[in-house]
């Protein structure tokens, strides 16, 4: 129940509205950005309808956006259920009371309630349109599908006095990203604690659904029932390395025996995070990514010092390494305006000399998939079961940890045909992942000794050089007979 000024003295709207335990759960929550998250049907949205109209009938004045990704999915979703409700389900949210209602522009997505608050509805596909606004309160619906750029940007534009200054969000699953990060990620930082609060509730949570409904689940992919139904955070669409497993492929670190390669790769970068990386091969064809350093706003020389002094400590690759090779991203080859000399230029001048790597996305993409796929014919090299992967990871190495499992593609704009998409990564959080496509694409270019032996010569020829290698050793030892080698040492 709600109340509201009207011209006449003051009115009681009555709101017919019966919360599952789920959202009665969420509307209970005290915290400054509140979320709902799970599967489908759970009653997100509806959620979010009440949410927002209560807190705009209990502070009179309030500004208000009510926003998803575009305005077509806007309007036929969000918008939609805020004002015609969910006539399908008893005891639902039935939309905002018409004597509530002031006016509607329906065109531009403007609600104006008789208590003085407004709502508009806005679509998030241009992050500039939200720098005019003074909110008190505001909505994301689907926020999985928007970047956390979009959504610091609201952070700034929650000054209204009069407002409660709060944001909800409602959203599905989707990995590791920024909204686990706040509501859900256990080693969060403290003061993110009291501030997000969120639910989870499964489609299951909602016994209003139609038996029919529930029904057609069976035929889905496992990995849509985990996210869609169940509402896990480990499996998200788009993700890229779905045989990567935790308890297979990350391993407790250990000293890496002097005779095995090393390779290290640089993803240069100056304003935005670059990175570091160090992967080991062992003699039966297995890699392990033994250390990594990411950093912001560092130089040249800095890169360049901090990769020598790693490679020297006595640590787990160390000390005194020797690299067999040091590569670093193609982009490094782009030479200055100023200058004309490149990042690749630069790090050759402090002492570094490394390559630059391949340039196909593809191609780092399927030897990180390769290797972290199980083979039946290859055994696990600390249990020696089968079958098992060629690629481990240090439990140190965080960043590869938490970057590696959420690695996706890039999403899609929905009005392209299916056979006009290129499929290519994201580019967020994929600096060290670059690094280690780098250095798998160049180990499976490495020729095989056994290839690059020298062939079989002809009987005739063999016997030739034997003659060869006899005379030249005669020639030799009567060299060495003058003292010839002598003299070279008193030299």
């Amino acid at each position: 129940m709600a109340k509201t000024r009207v011209r006449r003295g003051e009115a009681t709207i009555e709101v017919t509205y019966s919360p599952l335990p789920k959202q009665a759960e969420a509307h209970g929550l005290k915290a400054k950005y509140r979320g709902f998250c799970g599967g489908w049907g759970n009653g997100k949205t509806s959620w979010g309808c009440v949410e927002t109209f209560a807190r705009l009938m209990e502070f009179p004045g309030t500004r208000a956006i009510v926003a998803r990704k575009t305005r077509p999915e806007l309007k036929s979703t969000s918008w939609d259920m805020l004002l015609n409700g969910d006539p399908g389900h008893p005891n639902a949210w039935t939309g905002i009371p018409t004597q509530a209602i002031a006016n509607i522009n329906k065109s531009d997505l403007i609600i104006e309630l008789r208590n003085g608050s407004i709502i508009y509805g806005l679509p998030l596909d241009d992050p500039k349109k939200i720098e005019n606004y003074n909110l008190g309160f505001f909505w994301i619906d689907q926020a999985e599908e928007i970047e956390e750029d979009i959504f610091l940007k609201f952070h700034g534009r929650l000054r209204q006095k009069i407002g409660p200054r709060e944001g909800i969000l409602t959203f599905n699953p989707a990995g590791h990203n920024w909204l686990w990060k706040r509501f859900f990620d256990p080693n969060r930082p403290l003061k993110w604690i009291p501030n997000y609060k969120s639910v989870e509730a499964t489609t299951y949570d909602n016994p209003t659904l139609p038996e029919d409904y529930i029904d057609q689940f069976e035929g889905l992919p496992e990995s849509w029932i985990q996210r869609f139904v169940l509402g896990s955070h480990e499996v998200f669409v788009g993700q890229i390395f779905t045989d990567f497993d935790p308890e297979v492929h990350i391993v407790q670190p250990f000293r890496i025996p002097y005779a095995w390669p090393r390779w290290c790769c640089i993803d240069p970068g100056i304003r935005h995070e670059a990175a570091v990386s160090w992967v080991a091969q062992d003699f039966e064809g297995n890699v392990y990514y033994y250390r990594e350093r990411l950093e912001a706003n560092r130089d040249v020389s800095w890169w360049s010092n901090l990769i020598l002094d790693y490679e020297s400590r006595d640590d787990w690759g160390g000390p005194n390494e020797h690299m067999f090779r040091r590569l670093i991203g193609p982009e490094a080859r782009q030479r200055g305006q100023t200058d004309g000399k490149s990042v690749l230029d630069i790090f050759n001048e402090n002492g570094i000399y490394p390559e630059a790597a391949d340039r196909s996305p593809a191609a780092r993409i399927s030897e990180i998939t390769s290797h972290l796929r199980p083979k039946t014919d290859h055994r696990n090299p600390f249990d020696n079961s089968t079958p098992s992967p060629r690629a481990f990871i240090f439990a140190d190495c965080d960043k590869m940890v938490e970057y590696l499992p959420q690695y996706r593609w890039k999403p899609q704009r929905i009005n392209y045909a299916e056979e006009d998409l290129p499929e290519t990564p994201r580019k967020k959080d994929d600096h060290n992942v670059d690094n280690f496509g780098h250095i798998l694409v160049a180990i499976d270019n490495v020729p095989d000794p056994e290839e690059s032996r020298p062939r079989e010569r002809h009987p005739e020829r063999r016997v030739l050089q034997e003659l060869e290698d006899e005379v030249y050793a005669e020639a030799e030892a009567a060299r060495d007979d003058r003292g010839y080698h002598s003299l070279l040492g008193r030299v």
